[in-house]
Protein backbone atom coordinates (compact mmCIF):
# COMPACT_ATOMS: atom_id res chain seq x y z
CA UNK A 1 0.00 0.00 0.00
CA UNK A 2 1.11 3.40 -0.90
CA UNK A 3 1.25 6.14 2.19
CA UNK A 4 0.00 9.42 0.55
CA UNK A 5 1.54 12.41 0.99
CA UNK A 6 0.40 13.71 3.91
CA UNK A 7 0.77 10.58 5.80
CA UNK A 8 4.69 10.65 4.93
CA UNK A 9 4.86 14.31 6.17
CA UNK A 10 2.94 13.45 9.50
CA UNK A 11 5.22 10.58 9.91
CA UNK A 12 8.29 12.57 9.66
CA UNK A 13 6.81 15.50 12.39
CA UNK A 14 6.16 13.03 14.41
CA UNK A 15 9.78 11.72 14.53
CA UNK A 16 11.25 15.05 14.74
CA UNK A 17 8.95 15.65 17.67
CA UNK A 18 9.90 12.67 19.42
CA UNK A 19 13.91 13.18 18.69
CA UNK A 20 13.49 16.84 19.98
CA UNK A 21 11.68 15.60 22.95
CA UNK A 22 14.72 12.95 23.46
CA UNK A 23 17.15 16.07 23.39
CA UNK A 24 15.52 18.48 25.55
CA UNK A 25 15.56 15.87 28.12
CA UNK A 26 19.45 15.01 28.00
CA UNK A 27 20.31 18.36 27.43
CA UNK A 28 20.50 19.09 31.57
CA UNK A 29 22.94 16.18 31.28
CA UNK A 30 24.53 17.63 28.50
CA UNK A 31 24.97 20.67 30.54
CA UNK A 32 26.12 18.80 33.94
CA UNK A 33 28.97 17.21 31.93
CA UNK A 34 30.13 20.20 30.28
CA UNK A 35 30.56 22.02 33.79
CA UNK A 36 32.29 18.72 35.14
CA UNK A 37 34.73 18.83 32.28
CA UNK A 38 35.52 22.65 32.65
CA UNK A 39 35.83 22.21 36.76
CA UNK A 40 38.47 19.18 35.71
CA UNK A 41 40.46 21.22 34.01
CA UNK A 42 40.55 24.42 36.27
CA UNK A 43 42.06 21.37 39.00
CA UNK A 44 44.39 20.18 36.91
CA UNK A 45 45.76 23.43 35.94
CA UNK A 46 45.86 24.25 39.67
CA UNK A 47 47.48 20.33 40.52
CA UNK A 48 49.62 20.97 37.47
CA UNK A 49 51.36 24.19 39.06
CA UNK A 50 51.14 22.53 42.74
CA UNK A 51 53.65 19.92 41.37
CA UNK A 52 55.73 22.31 39.55
CA UNK A 53 56.61 24.17 42.84
CA UNK A 54 57.38 20.74 44.42
CA UNK A 55 55.47 20.23 46.91
CA UNK A 56 53.93 17.11 48.09
CA UNK A 57 50.56 17.66 47.01
CA UNK A 58 47.97 17.74 49.92
CA UNK A 59 45.15 16.18 47.37
CA UNK A 60 47.54 13.51 46.04
CA UNK A 61 44.70 11.11 44.89
CA UNK A 62 42.44 12.55 42.17
CA UNK A 63 38.81 11.03 41.05
CA UNK A 64 35.79 12.47 39.09
CA UNK A 65 34.55 15.64 41.02
CA UNK A 66 30.82 14.09 41.24
CA UNK A 67 29.08 11.77 39.37
CA UNK A 68 27.03 13.66 36.79
CA UNK A 69 24.53 10.99 36.33
CA UNK A 70 23.14 11.08 40.35
CA UNK A 71 20.01 11.21 41.14
CA UNK A 72 19.34 15.48 41.21
CA UNK A 73 16.13 14.40 43.31
CA UNK A 74 18.70 13.14 45.96
CA UNK A 75 19.47 16.61 47.36
CA UNK A 76 18.76 16.72 51.03
CA UNK A 77 22.48 17.62 51.19
CA UNK A 78 21.93 17.41 55.27
CA UNK A 79 20.10 20.33 55.30
CA UNK A 80 19.82 22.95 58.00
CA UNK A 81 17.28 23.85 59.51
CA UNK A 82 17.13 27.96 60.53
CA UNK A 83 16.16 27.00 63.77
CA UNK A 84 19.16 24.87 64.47
CA UNK A 85 21.46 27.91 63.55
CA UNK A 86 19.35 31.38 65.30
CA UNK A 87 22.16 30.93 68.21
CA UNK A 88 25.41 29.37 67.11
CA UNK A 89 27.87 27.24 69.68
CA UNK A 90 30.95 29.41 69.31
CA UNK A 91 34.54 27.74 70.40
CA UNK A 92 36.37 30.83 69.52
CA UNK A 93 35.80 34.44 69.21
CA UNK A 94 37.86 36.43 66.48
CA UNK A 95 38.49 40.31 67.31
CA UNK A 96 37.12 42.17 64.44
CA UNK A 97 37.71 45.34 63.15
CA UNK A 98 35.87 48.39 60.85
CA UNK A 99 35.11 46.56 57.17
CA UNK A 100 33.72 48.13 54.44
CA UNK A 101 30.13 47.83 53.39
CA UNK A 102 29.72 45.96 49.87
CA UNK A 103 27.41 43.54 48.01
CA UNK A 104 27.29 40.13 49.30
CA UNK A 105 28.27 38.97 45.72
CA UNK A 106 28.96 42.09 43.89
CA UNK A 107 28.41 42.90 40.00
CA UNK A 108 32.25 43.93 39.20
CA UNK A 109 33.76 43.26 35.86
CA UNK A 110 36.17 39.94 35.81
CA UNK A 111 38.60 39.04 33.51
CA UNK A 112 36.51 36.30 31.13
CA UNK A 113 39.57 33.51 31.96
CA UNK A 114 38.85 31.51 35.02
CA UNK A 115 41.66 31.45 37.41
CA UNK A 116 42.12 28.70 40.15
CA UNK A 117 43.75 30.00 43.46
CA UNK A 118 43.73 26.33 44.91
CA UNK A 119 42.27 23.29 46.13
CA UNK A 120 39.49 23.11 49.30
CA UNK A 121 38.54 19.95 51.02
CA UNK A 122 36.80 18.80 53.51
CA UNK A 123 36.86 15.19 54.68
CA UNK A 124 33.59 15.22 56.24
CA UNK A 125 31.67 15.91 53.49
CA UNK A 126 34.18 14.23 50.78
CA UNK A 127 34.15 17.24 49.48
CA UNK A 128 37.42 18.13 46.98
CA UNK A 129 36.60 21.39 44.86
CA UNK A 130 38.84 23.86 42.71
CA UNK A 131 38.61 27.40 44.35
CA UNK A 132 38.79 30.23 41.75
CA UNK A 133 39.43 34.39 42.42
CA UNK A 134 36.14 36.63 41.51
CA UNK A 135 32.20 35.77 42.13
CA UNK A 136 30.79 36.42 38.46
CA UNK A 137 28.62 34.51 37.10
CA UNK A 138 30.95 32.56 34.04
CA UNK A 139 33.32 31.53 37.67
CA UNK A 140 30.79 30.32 39.77
CA UNK A 141 28.84 28.64 37.45
CA UNK A 142 32.39 26.18 37.15
CA UNK A 143 33.49 26.91 40.79
CA UNK A 144 33.15 28.42 44.33
CA UNK A 145 35.01 31.80 44.11
CA UNK A 146 36.92 34.27 46.54
CA UNK A 147 34.52 37.68 46.97
CA UNK A 148 37.57 40.01 45.64
CA UNK A 149 37.48 42.54 48.87
CA UNK A 150 38.11 39.76 51.11
CA UNK A 151 41.45 38.59 52.54
CA UNK A 152 43.49 36.44 50.55
CA UNK A 153 43.31 32.70 52.17
CA UNK A 154 45.24 31.87 54.83
CA UNK A 155 46.20 35.86 55.56
CA UNK A 156 45.22 38.10 58.09
CA UNK A 157 41.58 38.68 57.84
CA UNK A 158 38.61 37.09 56.72
CA UNK A 159 38.63 35.05 53.37
CA UNK A 160 35.16 34.83 51.83
CA UNK A 161 34.01 31.82 49.55
CA UNK A 162 31.03 32.20 47.91
CA UNK A 163 29.35 29.00 46.03
CA UNK A 164 26.25 27.43 44.61
CA UNK A 165 24.44 24.52 46.23
CA UNK A 166 23.56 22.50 42.94
CA UNK A 167 21.02 19.80 43.14
CA UNK A 168 23.16 17.35 42.48
CA UNK A 169 23.74 15.40 45.18
CA UNK A 170 27.57 16.48 46.78
CA UNK A 171 28.16 18.87 44.17
CA UNK A 172 30.22 22.37 44.75
CA UNK A 173 28.52 23.13 47.87
CA UNK A 174 25.70 21.29 48.29
CA UNK A 175 26.58 19.24 51.44
CA UNK A 176 27.92 22.12 53.21
CA UNK A 177 25.01 21.69 55.76
CA UNK A 178 26.34 18.71 57.13
CA UNK A 179 29.12 20.30 58.57
CA UNK A 180 29.32 20.51 62.51
CA UNK A 181 31.91 23.01 64.81
CA UNK A 182 35.14 21.24 64.82
CA UNK A 183 35.27 19.89 61.30
CA UNK A 184 38.58 20.59 59.35
CA UNK A 185 38.40 22.60 56.14
CA UNK A 186 41.76 22.24 54.07
CA UNK A 187 43.36 24.18 51.62
CA UNK A 188 46.20 24.12 48.89
CA UNK A 189 47.36 27.17 47.29
CA UNK A 190 47.98 26.97 43.55
CA UNK A 191 52.01 27.42 44.78
CA UNK A 192 52.04 24.66 46.78
CA UNK A 193 50.90 25.87 50.30
CA UNK A 194 49.10 23.79 52.55
CA UNK A 195 46.47 25.09 55.14
CA UNK A 196 43.90 23.81 57.60
CA UNK A 197 40.90 25.49 59.13
CA UNK A 198 38.91 24.61 62.03
CA UNK A 199 34.90 25.86 62.16
CA UNK A 200 33.92 27.43 64.94
CA UNK A 201 30.81 28.62 64.07
CA UNK A 202 27.59 28.01 62.03
CA UNK A 203 24.86 30.26 61.03
CA UNK A 204 22.23 31.52 58.88
CA UNK A 205 21.64 35.18 58.05
CA UNK A 206 19.83 37.56 55.79
CA UNK A 207 20.71 37.67 51.95
CA UNK A 208 22.28 41.27 52.87
CA UNK A 209 23.66 41.05 56.17
CA UNK A 210 27.22 42.41 56.05
CA UNK A 211 28.06 40.03 59.13
CA UNK A 212 29.34 37.69 56.65
CA UNK A 213 32.37 40.19 55.43
CA UNK A 214 33.87 41.17 58.97
CA UNK A 215 37.23 41.04 59.21
CA UNK A 216 39.23 39.71 61.92
CA UNK A 217 42.27 42.08 63.32
CA UNK A 218 44.81 39.67 64.05
CA UNK A 219 43.25 35.66 62.96
CA UNK A 220 43.02 34.07 59.39
CA UNK A 221 40.04 32.73 59.00
CA UNK A 222 37.39 31.81 55.92
CA UNK A 223 34.02 31.73 56.04
CA UNK A 224 32.27 29.57 53.16
CA UNK A 225 28.78 31.42 51.57
CA UNK A 226 26.00 29.74 49.91
CA UNK A 227 22.02 29.84 49.79
CA UNK A 228 20.24 28.03 52.04
CA UNK A 229 17.60 25.81 51.88
CA UNK A 230 18.43 24.21 48.90
CA UNK A 231 15.70 25.43 46.21
CA UNK A 232 14.24 28.40 48.22
CA UNK A 233 17.34 29.68 48.85
CA UNK A 234 16.06 32.40 51.50
CA UNK A 235 18.67 33.41 53.64
CA UNK A 236 22.47 32.43 53.71
CA UNK A 237 24.35 29.77 55.37
CA UNK A 238 27.81 30.77 56.50
CA UNK A 239 30.61 28.21 57.77
CA UNK A 240 33.33 30.05 59.35
CA UNK A 241 36.82 28.75 60.16
CA UNK A 242 39.91 29.61 61.84
CA UNK A 243 43.43 28.83 60.55
CA UNK A 244 45.06 25.89 62.70
CA UNK A 245 47.95 25.03 60.30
Amino acid sequence: MIMSKKTVILAAVMVLTAACGIWLLRAPSREQQAVADEQEALMQEILSEIYENAYTPLMYWHEPLYDTEADNDNDSGGEIELSECENPETSYEPEYGEYEVFSPLPDYVFPSAIHGIGILSIERIELRLPIAEGVEYATLRIAPGRVPQTAQVGEIGNAVIAGHRNYTFGSMFNRLGELETGDIVGFQARNGEEMEFEVFEISVIEPHDQIAFIQPVNDSIITLYTCTPIRTATHRLLIRAQRIF
